[in-house]
């Protein structure tokens, strides 16, 4: 298979994101949505302010990271959503409260041939905006407080991912998706 991929426009690269660092992004953009949001809204994002479900965000970041593979499509050669590390709070039986083990997702991408080694970061970042974006989405899509708020902050987040994933698939692919840019 990697004799194939030679003589391609296009090489493969693994991407490996944190689920920590993308909780981190996840309560630093519910937090600035709550500034702005009624009460219902601040009650939606409450529990992901508040870091008490640290389990439940995990999953749906689990599920973010499928969503957002799935969307990339053909330029998914792979991925791994559970791989478990020994590192990071919750790791090796540390009693963490409210902390989960961290647990890297990776996902091997066809990417064009002249990208930089800086260019590869900025994916990555996009990716973990992506999945963080998504999985707010999700989290107030399934949130029973103010359902108005709550839908109008799930179309908010999602409307956004949405052109995180657009970004991605015309950086990594211009000629399979058209050129579309959020904010490049």
């Amino acid at each position: 298979v990697a004799y194939f991929f030679h003589f391609l426009p296009f090489h493969t690269m693994n991407y490996h994101l944190s689920t920590n660092s993308i909780l981190t992004t996840i309560h630093a953009m519910a937090a600035l949505q709550a500034i702005a949001a009624d009460d219902d809204g601040r009650a939606v994002l409450a529990p992901v302010l508040n870091r008490s479900c640290p389990d439940m965000l995990a999953v749906m970041i689990r599920n973010a990271f499928a969503d957002i593979a799935m969307g990339l499509g053909p330029l998914v050669l792979d991925i791994q959503l559970d791989d478990e590390t020994a590192s990071g709070p919750g790791a090796e039986g540390e009693d963490t409260g409210t902390a989960t083990a961290d647990m890297m997702l990776s996902v091997e991408l066809l990417t064009p041939r002249t990208f930089t080694t800086s260019r590869h970061g900025i994916v990555r970042r996009a990716l973990e905006q992506a999945v963080a974006l998504t999985a707010l989405q999700m989290w107030c899509m399934a949130s029973e407080h103010g359902e108005g708020s709550s839908a109008e902050m799930a179309g908010r987040f999602g409307s956004v991912a949405d052109e995180w994933l657009a970004t991605l698939r015309s950086a990594l692919e211009p000629t399979i998706y058209p050129t579309v840019r959020a904010g490049w």
